[in-house]
């Protein structure tokens, strides 16, 4: 366990899960099926090169995105991503399954309030110390996502990256401003690392790698404490409510006219019917 001095605990938990799956399409959408029921999954353009088409779900605040077909796609079979609090319903999802798959990226992240300037320093030591040189991204003033500090350690393209952030101030939306992130990020590019990865959970996941375990009780032992993501960054304008909600609606009815003009009509006469019975 990665105790604070309070006793309280800092839980480690996937923040992305990715990888690459040699069964078919529709036996991995079976088994994220749960993911798309408060949102279906829709088509989607491809993110990935070498694939031909792909499925999408969720948003900002956590998404599974699926690419299958094409070059990769054969060769390699779907990828699945999930992101944000979806990652970890992947993971289970996957696991529960026993789905044969190799990770290709896996972020563990621990969420806590404290003093940034203070982490800040304990993670340029312990970077430093192992050579993995760190660097500063100051925040961005012209983007409303790119709001708050980040430091990274080493570089993207190694096998292991820590990061800490301002993710209080990245997210906004009334989060704490002391809300701090240090996520690892563990990008394997051998076979056997991508399937050791798929078997072993966040906390032993940190273990892989001592800055990752020293950078983790070092952050908890500076007074800090657990903070719980219980919302995720959504836009809370009514009109995605909306979308979201009548998605399925819609799809229906273009089903049963034929056009989105059809559409159209039919949802003006129902809302003027609904408003006559109003009255």
């Amino acid at each position: 366990m990665i105790n604070t001095p309070t006793g309280d605990p800092l839980v480690p938990l996937f923040d992305w899960y990715q990888y690459s799956t040699p069964l078919g399409i529709r036996d991995v959408m079976g088994v994220l099926e749960p993911l798309g029921q408060a949102e279906p999954f829709h088509d989607e353009s491809p993110k990935l090169k070498g694939y031909a088409w792909a499925f999408k779900t969720g948003g900002r605040g956590g998404s599974v995105l699926v690419h299958y077909g094409g070059r990769n796609g054969d060769q390699y079979g779907p990828n699945v991503a999930g992101t944000g609090s979806h990652a970890i319903q992947v993971a289970e999802l996957t696991r529960a399954a026993s789905v044969p798959h190799g990770v290709g990226r896996a972020d563990v992240r621990l969420d806590f309030l404290g003093d940034y300037d203070a982490c800040r320093l304990r993670f340029i030591e312990r970077c430093d110390l192992a050579g993995m040189a760190p660097v500063d991204q100051g925040s961005c003033p012209e983007s409303a996502h790119q709001l708050g500090r980040s430091v990274y350690g080493g570089s993207k393209s190694s096998f292991y990256q820590p990061t800490l952030y301002q993710k209080g101030l990245q997210l906004g939306d009334g989060h704490p401003a002391n809300y701090l992130r240090l996520e690892h990020r563990f990008a394997p590019t051998k076979a056997g690392e991508k399937q050791h990865l798929a078997v072993m959970t966040p906390f032993q996941m940190l273990g892989m790698r001592p800055v990752a375990r020293d950078l983790s009780l070092a952050i908890a032992q500076l007074a800090v404490h657990p903070y719980k993501l219980t919302r995720t960054p959504k836009d809370t304008k009514p009109y995605h409510w909306m979308l979201v909600q009548y998605r399925k609606v819609f799809d229906e009815l273009l089903h049963d006219h034929g056009s989105p003009a059809a559409v159209g009509e039919q949802l003006y006469f129902d809302l003027g019917e609904l408003a006559e019975v109003s009255r």
